[in-house]
């Protein structure tokens, strides 16, 4: 959830969208000195053809955002019922068979953390081992007849948790396909392209053509980042998994490279890290323990358990 397109083996760097916008209007910029300074398209045709590429584009570009921002806030509600029914089920655990609290919380726990090995697209089909774990957990519970009603309530949540990561595996793929992104670049290339050769060589055009140009670029960046789950990732990826090992008596996790990849910043006073040990040819991790100010509290293996100190 918080990794990248295509799981661990191709995790491109993040692109922060201020730094792509500055990058793009230097390039654009720079384009102004490389093409004609009066334009090299007549007016007539240029403008008939900026005309109609820019309301193709515009309409293309306008529902490629719905659907993708309609598959992107599905999946961020299944996820937070998801996240939710796994901290609901361990506090009815806790009231129906008390002594089963902690062997769920650590199959929990396992399960979370090994979410993050994957993207939000993917994780569901790669965690089925993990999910299964803490379902066995659940199905051994004594059948307790003072209390069937919780019992009853267990099982639901864990239906429920089921229910909602078969919808994430459906809705586990991109949206939009290679010939999608090749129409929009299609028809963002003839904007811009338009743009520039029907320049008049005064200063106000060429502005608006650098900021239109950039201002594609932008929105080819939206599209993306609601393509692949990563818009605004931190609130749904980070945050809610957090809430959950705080629910569990765990301490919050992260994995090593979203954070050197600066996708998420731990505020927390004290959380875990993965570290990989041989990746790509493991994806075992140790754990180690770090304050706030980043700074190792204490290192160990995956195998090891990172509990929260008692209130």
């Amino acid at each position: 959830m918080r990794k990248s397109p295509g799981g661990l083996q191709g995790l491109p760097k993040l692109l922060h969208t201020p730094i792509v916008f500055v990058c793009s209007m230097i390039i654009f910029i720079a384009l102004l000195f490389v093409f004609p300074r009066t334009g090299f398209i007549a007016e007539g045709p240029g403008s008939t053809i900026l005309t109609i590429t820019t309301f193709l584009f515009g309409i293309i570009a306008g529902f490629y955002i719905y659907i993708t921002s309609t598959d992107y806030i599905h999946v961020k509600n299944l996820i937070a019922t998801e996240t939710s029914g796994w901290a609901s089920l361990f506090r009815s655990v806790t009231l129906y068979h008390p002594s089963a609290a902690a062997a769920l919380a650590e199959v929990i726990d396992t399960y979370v953390r090994r979410t993050f090995d994957y993207e939000i697209i993917d994780y569901p089909k790669h965690t089925i081992a993990e999910y299964d774990a803490a379902s066995a957990v659940i199905q051994a519970l004594p059948f307790k007849k003072e209390v069937s009603s919780i019992h009853q309530v267990i099982m639901g949540e864990l239906d429920g948790i089921a229910l909602a990561r078969q919808q994430l595996l459906v809705l586990g793929a991109k949206s939009l396909s290679v010939f999608s992104w090749a129409v929009l670049f299609a028809l963002a290339g003839l904007v811009v392209a338009s743009l520039y050769g029907l320049r008049t060589g005064a200063l106000f055009f060429d502005i608006v053509t650098v900021l239109i140009a950039s201002a594609v670029i932008l929105i080819f960046l939206l599209i993306r980042d609601l393509d692949l789950y990563i818009w605004n990732e931190r609130s749904f990826g980070f945050e809610a998994e957090a809430s959950l090992f705080c629910a569990i008596g765990k301490l919050p996790y992260y994995p090593e490279e979203s954070i050197a990849r600066r996708r998420v910043h731990p505020k927390d006073p004290e959380y875990r890290v993965g570290i990989f040990t041989d990746f790509p040819r493991t994806l075992v991790r140790r754990i180690e323990i770090r304050r706030a100010d980043g700074q190792p509290v204490i290192s160990r293996t995956t195998r090891a358990r990172a509990k929260r100190s008692p209130h």
